[in-house]
């Protein structure tokens, strides 16, 4: 009998799976990474993991510290998850406004995190969907100060942690292996930026004409386009604005409505039984226009990020 000595051992190796009521008509083929098969439901489990032991190995994480993070949810339960099993005390700040917040900080609370609410006001309205990478501003402040004041905190800091990208590159490595290495493109939505360019980098260097793409909800404020820069500060930029300045590494980011992420997201619900959350239905929506493009025998590969649990109460594109 084979059995796993830790749950955090069935992290990573997600079945990559083939959808076919949704493409319909098409001649390329789409190939999703069922990212909410980790144990808590998200991608972040990967990402949570590689960077609580890379702070343990590099002394910057030690038995007694407290774990702090701004998070609009999936960040924010993978580390509460791993955080506690490993003994630490866990503190996210949740970002995501109305209800979508009080789902997530309920997953946060069940696994033993202290979870502190905050709303802004500029992002009361979700009909626009919410951009990770700004709406998580106000609670980066509070940990930038509170690892300034108290010398046994430590804040992940996922949004320019390296671990971040780091752990997204096994995820592009087992996409290659998955597809014999035959990818023509590949979808992500843009959070922290991690997934996108940890992936892109592994198949940039498999193959330089594989197309990256990034999808963004209408609602971002702050313009993500290849090539420019983008805002950078103690609390904003980071691995956004290295991926988007990296000469041939994202191709192109384009705007996903609201409207088109949730309406997909039900449509791989009931036509496909995969239960994906809304950024999943973005990615998909993404995914298709490329594969209009494509002829017979191309694939499109993109992510399921998190699992449709968390958007039970009210569903909007949240990255």
């Amino acid at each position: 009998m084979k059995t796993d000595d830790s749950v955090l051992q069935l992290i990573g190796n997600t079945p990559l799976v083939k959808l076919n009521k949704v493409t319909s008509g098409l001649k390329a083929e789409i190939l999703v990474k069922t990212e909410y098969l980790n144990p808590t439901g998200s991608t972040k489990d990967r990402v949570a993991l590689r960077m609580i032991t890379d702070a343990e190995r590099q002394g910057l994480l030690k038995p007694g510290y407290t774990i702090v993070e701004s998070s609009t949810g999936n960040t924010g339960t993978s580390l509460s998850f791993i955080g506690t099993l490993k003994g630490y005390k866990v503190v996210i700040y949740e970002t995501t406004p109305g209800k979508m917040g009080q789902e997530k900080k309920h997953l946060m609370m069940g696994y033993g995190a202290e979870v502190k609410t905050i709303s802004p006001e500029e992002y009361e309205d979700l009909r626009m969907g919410v951009p990770g990478a700004e709406i998580e501003l106000p609670g980066r402040r509070i940990c930038l100060a509170l690892e300034k004041k108290s010398p046994d905190v430590w804040w992940a800091r996922q949004f320019a942690n390296p671990s971040n990208v780091e752990a997204q590159k096994d995820t592009g490595r087992e996409i290659l292996e998955q597809t014999g290495g035959k990818v023509e493109a590949f979808v992500a939505s843009i959070g922290t930026g991690g997934t996108l360019m940890g992936v892109a980098e592994v198949l940039k260097e498999k193959n330089r004409k594989t197309r990256v793409v990034g999808a963004i909800p209408p609602g971002s404020k702050k313009e993500m386009k290849p090539g420019r820069p983008y805002p950078v500060s103690d609390i904003e930029g980071g691995i956004i604005a290295e991926m988007l300045m990296k000469p041939g590494l994202i191709d192109e980011v384009v705007t996903i409505t609201d409207e088109e992420a949730v309406k997909m997201t039900e449509r791989l619900w009931r036509e496909e039984g995969i239960f994906a959350g809304v950024s999943s239905g973005a990615n998909v929506v993404a995914a298709l226009r490329i594969a209009e493009e494509l002829d017979r025998g191309q694939r499109v590969v993109t992510v399921m990020h998190d699992s449709g649990d968390r958007y039970l109460t009210t569903r909007h594109y949240v990255t």
